[in-house]
């Protein structure tokens, strides 16, 4: 008697229920593909992947609520096995080192066609690791990383032409603050830390974020997704 292969099971986060049901027609190609849980915000899809435990998430970066890669920092300290590929509408090299350096083990734009998006999830499903069109192992991914890493220090010391720099989870949390609005007073009140605090930490954003104000702040950020809209 022949046995039936495992079904590799996946959900889905993504905003858009359009997209969401194409994404869930792909997978049908598949043959060897379940979808166990699907969700329009990233609190959600968070609370079904840590139902459902999939081999696979496959989630949009921007999302109502927390972001995909915050929900994507955010299920690797809970230690949740299932392996994350991220999906982004507006590629930009800084966005997607900051995506893998957060725990994804993929990332791809969304313009991916069925077939491919297939094949990525299979291949991060074996363990390998995909950025844009590329699958890495595991020991060319931590070279990759390791090269981006350095490349994106070396730029920002020599030309501060706005390459990439981490951002702490206090300077996300301000910046979430930002993009909706809030003053230093109201920030400082939000978070239950001193003005002063705040003034220092929109200081070092600037500075990483290479921009003169507020305003530019906030759009680099929700550009980038780095924090929900």
């Amino acid at each position: 008697m022949e046995l039936r292969a495992k079904s590799i099971t996946v959900q889905i986060i993504e905003d858009h229920e359009i997209f969401q049901h194409g994404l869930v027609r792909a997978l049908e190609l598949a043959g060897n593909m379940e979808v166990v849980g699907r969700a329009v915000t990233g609190l959600a899809g968070m609370q079904g992947v840590r139902h459902y435990r999939p081999d696979i998430v496959l989630m949009d970066v921007n999302l109502p609520d927390i972001n995909g890669v915050q929900l994507t920092r955010q299920l690797k300290q809970e230690h949740i096995p299932s392996r994350i590929i991220l999906l982004t509408a507006h590629h930009d090299p800084n966005q997607t080192l900051y995506a893998m350096r957060s725990g994804a083990h993929g990332y791809c734009s969304k313009d991916i066609g069925p077939i491919e998006l297939i094949n990525v999830i299979e291949a991060v499903s074996r363990g390998s690791y995909v950025i844009d069109h590329q699958i890495l192992s595991a020991e060319q991914f931590d070279t990759w990383l390791n090269s981006q890493v350095q490349q994106a220090s070396r730029g920002t010391r020599e030309t501060s032409t706005g390459h990439y720099v981490p951002l702490s989870p206090r300077e996300l949390e301000i910046l979430t603050c930002l993009t909706m609005g809030m003053s230093n007073k109201e920030i400082a009140t939000h978070l239950n830390i001193s003005q002063q605090t705040v003034k220092n930490h929109m200081t070092s954003i600037m500075t990483k974020l290479n921009v003169n104000d507020r305003t530019q702040a906030a759009l680099t950020a929700l550009r980038n997704g780095w924090v929900s809209r």
